[in-house]
């Protein structure tokens, strides 16, 4: 399996979301309390908009896992997935649409190892068309069993909901949802309509995480009321 190079270590305030490694672990407190099960957890992060702090935040949510608290953790990062305009139309005959099966075993044969670490790492590819999706999600339950099964925590950053409904789509496959709001520019009402698509989904939204949010008084993760 390949390892990529460790990244640099952590520093409070150093990272997109400015949540300083003593949030990041109550997190995963937060987190661990939330989605009480007997195997491993699964929790996506999700953004209405799009936000250059959730990748950030999700991966040191995982490395911090990892590091600080001896878990093995995959991150999944989707956040590059989104559907264009031209996404959406039928493929060529030059262009062969792939099935979903194939597409899962190559995205699970792409995981990588962080060096000294029980850290994995794993990207979903841009996925085209929408007709690609259908035969992929039919084997998401079996694909996340797996990796529950591997793992004592994956962590999925989705791409915003605004560019691809990857977050909708996954929510009732997964322990958890967790909305990724930005403080001072995330409004209420487009964070309450990205509640409401995931809850009627099936997901369950167990709470949201503020991002560059100035503040003495500690952030962790908030219930969702």
């Amino acid at each position: 399996m390949p390892v990529p190079r460790l990244p640099p270590r952590l520093a409070a305030g150093a990272r997109p979301h400015g949540l300083a490694p003593g949030e990041l672990v109550k997190l995963h407190h937060s987190l661990a309390e939330s989605l009480d099960t007997d195997r491993g957890v699964i929790a996506q992060f999700v953004a209405p908009e799009p936000d250059a702090a959730i990748e950030s935040v999700v991966y040191d949510l995982a490395y911090i896992s990892a590091a600080w608290l001896g878990k093995r953790v995959l991150f999944v990062n989707g956040v590059g997935m989104r559907f264009d305009a031209t996404d959406h139309a039928r493929p060529s005959r030059q262009e062969p649409m792939v099935a979903g099966p194939a597409n899962l075993r190559d995205i699970e044969g792409s995981i990588t190892r962080v060096v000294g670490l029980e850290l994995y790492q794993m990207r979903f590819p841009t996925m085209k068309g929408a007709l690609d999706l259908a035969p992929t999600l039919r084997q998401i339950p079996e694909f996340l069993t797996r990796l529950r099964g591997s793992f004592d925590l994956v962590v999925i950053a989705s791409p915003a909901a605004s560019e691809a409904p990857m977050g909708v789509l996954l929510s009732r496959f997964v322990d958890g949802n967790i909305l990724v709001l930005e403080a001072g520019r995330t409004r209420a009402p487009v964070a309450a309509e990205l509640r409401d698509a995931l809850a009627s989904s099936g997901g369950a939204v167990v709470g949201a995480v503020l991002t560059r949010y100035r503040s003495h008084v500690p952030r962790c993760l908030r219930r969702w009321l």
